[in-house]
Formats: structure tokens, C-alpha cells, sequence
């Protein structure tokens, strides 16, 4: 086909296809708005020319927009911005990145702020701890005293029977027990964790029943007394510690318990699905972390009490003991991080440790009444039983937790340090 003309409004006086190419003829209509101030900024060295119809007679800029000189990056950088006796030329040193000097200040603050974040806020709180130091600083110097006192009598006694051997280790593991339960309370003022600070009233209410009977323990040891305060006198104090310590945590428990409530509910919304679910993870830590205070009371009872260096259990049961520690360590951090793998290898590890738990208390029920078991069978019954119904409930909030991942549980809650890593 020919192309045919394509006729035009008589209304234009000039084809546009006759008109003539000049350079700069096709620019946009606005093109001529662009000018210098299109391009980055640059430093003029002098007051811009006034504008058509304004004032000529302006006042110079505050700050000499050609001089550039370093000052102090720091909250002290604004004094020099203006002085009583008028303006300065200093311009304020917006340098980046900063260089060492500068951020060694700030690193210093941010250091001494972080250290101060670990005393609470709460009058509560900082109530709760000081009691807990409190008793566990008592109950250590009572305990030491105690060590000490029975090790004494132990070889001045010159004997080699269970009876003197186990009242050592048992007052290890009740100092241990004190020691344990002061970082559990740290981290549950830390975490805000309302189910630990009950657990820890529980457990404490556990250490006033041992308590009681470790005075019935220490009446039946044979000890020679020096001078000072007698052994059953320092025996009855630490239960009497553990008694007032107890009604202490009872009267906080409410209000650290609102407190609490309140913070948790700030951060987490009114979602009664993410709070559901935040529940089952405070659990499931609670569980995590008193499973490895079970698993290493038991395990210490066995090696010490129990098995001799001779005997191939012996060296498996202190390879086992490092082992179950990793175990309970994997599963903190695959519920702290949603990874479903390594949740499987923390069932898994759960698995086998019911199964050596179960194998442990048949033994000990069996030889109960063999000399090697029959004064030491009733405390190991109770850790072992403990550690297994421990085990149990652990592995049921294992599955809750783990069937709660990716639920938005990780997302709404990333001021408690949840960081998922997006595997599988």
C-alpha cells in the first residue's frame, strides 16, 4: 500500500512535517527547569544570588558553607553551633563512617548501659533476688560448715563405709541445688518467665522437705564436737532459712506475677493464639532447664556412690554425663531458633535418656538390698523417678512447641530473642 498524507486542522499555519531540526528544538517542556541545582550538592562560596523582587540585603549564612572542620561526634557537637557571644563558623561533623576515637565513647556508654540493663526495675524483683542470694549464701556457709565438719570426722572415724561416704555428696548436690536455683532466678527475672519463678517456689519447697531430713542424716553421723555451734544446730538452720525464704517468694509471687503479666502482654498483643503458644514455650524451657539439674544430681550420686573406677559403667556414665548436657542444649536452641532438625535430634536424645532412666531405676529397685544399694537406693529412686516423669512431660511440650514453628510465635515475640532461621 502507498502511505497517504495524513491531512492536518486548517486551524495550524505549519505542517509539522515541514518544520526545520534545530538542536535543542525536541527537549521536554519542563526541561528548562533543570539548571545547576539538578546536579549534587556542592559547596558555594558565597550567598546565592537574590531573587528577582526580593530583599538584597540578607543576612550571612550561620555557616560557611566552603569550611569543613572535624569536631567531637558526640551530644557535645551541638554546643558549637551557637555561643552566648554569638554565632561560630563550626559546622557540625556529620562524618561516615565515624573513625575509632569517635565510636570508643559511645561503645563505653552502650557497655556501661548494658550492665546496668541486668539489675530489674522492678522493687519486686530486685525483693525477689536479694532473697534469693540471701538464702544461698547462708545455706552455703551453713552446708561448707557442715563438709567440713563430717569430712573431719571421717578421719578421725578412719572408716570406709557408704554411710560416711554419701553425707558429702549429698550436701555437694544441696549446694549445688542453692547454686542452680540463684541462676534459675536470674533468668527468670531476665525472661520474665511467670511458670519459672512458680516452678522455683516448688523447687524451693522441695529443698525445705531435704532439709528436714538431713537433719535426721547428720544425728545418725557420728561426730566428735570441738567448741563453736554443734552440727545439729547448724543442721536446723537451714531448714528454718528455707522456711522464711519460702514465705518471702509466696508474697511476691502475686505481685511479680502482675508485673509481669502486664509486660508480657505489652509485647505480645492481645493475641490469645500468640500467648497460648508463648506459654507452651516458657514451659517447655522451664523443663529443659530443671531436666539438666536432675540429670547431673543423678549422675553425680552414681559415679560417686555407687559405681567403682574398675568398672566399664563407670567411664560410660561420665561419657554420658557432657553428652545429656549438649542434648538439653540443642533443644534451648532449636526452640529458640524454630529448627525443626535439630528438634528431632533433641527428641531423639529425650528418647534415649527415658530409656537409661528406666533401665537405671529397675537396677536400683532390683540390688536394693545389696551393700552397695541399700543406703543410697531411696535418693536415687527419687531423682531417677523425678528425672523420668520429667522426661515425659518434656517430650509432650517438645511436640506442642515444635508443631507451634512458624506460626507467627517467633515473629511477634523478637524482643525475647527469638530468631528463626527459616529451615525446614
Amino acid at each position: 500500500m502507498s502511505a497517504h498524507p495524513i491531512p492536518y486542522p486548517a486551524a495550524l499555519s505549519i505542517d509539522p512535517s515541514s518544520r526545520s531540526r534545530i538542536p535543542g528544538d525536541d527537549k521536554a517542556p519542563f526541561d528548562d527547569l533543570i539548571d545547576q541545582y539538578a546536579v549534587s550538592y556542592k559547596a558555594h562560596p558565597a550567598d546565592p544570588v537574590p531573587l528577582a523582587g526580593g530583599r538584597g540585603d540578607r543576612e550571612p549564612p550561620l555557616y560557611d558553607l566552603t569550611r569543613q572542620e572535624s569536631t567531637d561526634y558526640t551530644d557535645e557537637s551541638f554546643k558549637d553551633v551557637k555561643t552566648f557571644e554569638g554565632h561560630r563558623t563550626e559546622r557540625l561533623d556529620w562524618e561516615y563512617p565515624p573513625t575509632a576515637a569517635k565510636i570508643e565513647p559511645v561503645k563505653q556508654q552502650q557497655e556501661t548501659a548494658s550492665w546496668w540493663e541486668l539489675v530489674p526495675d522492678s522493687i519486686a524483683c530486685r525483693l525477689y533476688l536479694l532473697t534469693v542470694l540471701l538464702e544461698t549464701a547462708v545455706d552455703l556457709a551453713m552446708e561448707a560448715e557442715l563438709f567440713l565438719r563430717l569430712k573431719g570426722a571421717k578421719a578421725i572415724d578412719n572408716s570406709d563405709n557408704q554411710q560416711s561416704e554419701k553425707m558429702p555428696v549429698y550436701l555437694s548436690i544441696f549446694a549445688m541445688a542453692h547454686v542452680f536455683q540463684f541462676g534459675m532466678a536470674l533468668d527468670a527475672v531476665n525472661d520474665r518467665n511467670t511458670l519459672q519463678f512458680i516452678a522455683l517456689t516448688i523447687f524451693n519447697a522441695l529443698f525445705l522437705v531435704y532439709a528436714i531430713i538431713q537433719i535426721k542424716e547428720v544425728e545418725t553421723f557420728p561426730v566428735i564436737e570441738t567448741s563453736g555451734v554443734s552440727i545439729h544446730t547448724l543442721a536446723a538452720i537451714v531448714p528454718i532459712v528455707i522456711s522464711v525464704a519460702e514465705l518471702a517468694y509466696v508474697a511476691l509471687a502475686w505481685k511479680i506475677y502482675t508485673e509481669f503479666g502486664w509486660k508480657v502482654y505489652k509485647f505480645l498483643g492481645a493475641d490469645r493464639r500468640i500467648k497460648s503458644m508463648y506459654t507452651h514455650y516458657q514451659i517447655f524451657l522451664c523443663l529443659v532447664k530443671f531436666d539438666l539439674f536432675f540429670w547431673v544430681g543423678f549422675s553425680v550420686q552414681f559415679i560417686w556412690l555407687v559405681l567403682s573406677s574398675h568398672n566399664a559403667e563407670y567411664y560410660l556414665t561420665i561419657l554420658a554425663l557432657p553428652l545429656s548436657i549438649l542434648v538439653l542444649i540443642d533443644g534451648h536452641v532449636a526452640a529458640r531458633h524454630e529448627n525443626k532438625w535439630m528438634m528431632y535430634t533433641f527428641m531423639l536424645g529425650c528418647g534415649g535418656a527415658l530409656v537409661y532412666f528406666m533401665y537405671k531405676l529397675i537396677k536400683v529397685l532390683r540390688l536394693r538390698e545389696t551393700s552397695t544399694f541399700v543406703d543410697v537406693w531411696q535418693t536415687l529412686t527419687t531423682f531417677s523417678v523425678l528425672a523420668t516423669l520429667l522426661l515425659i512431660t518434656t517430650f509432650v511440650f517438645t511436640c506442642i512447641v515444635m508443631n507451634n514453628f512458624g506460626r507467627g510465635l517467633a515473629n511477634q515475640s523478637g524482643l525475647y530473642a527469638f530468631v528463626p532461621c527459616n529451615l525446614p
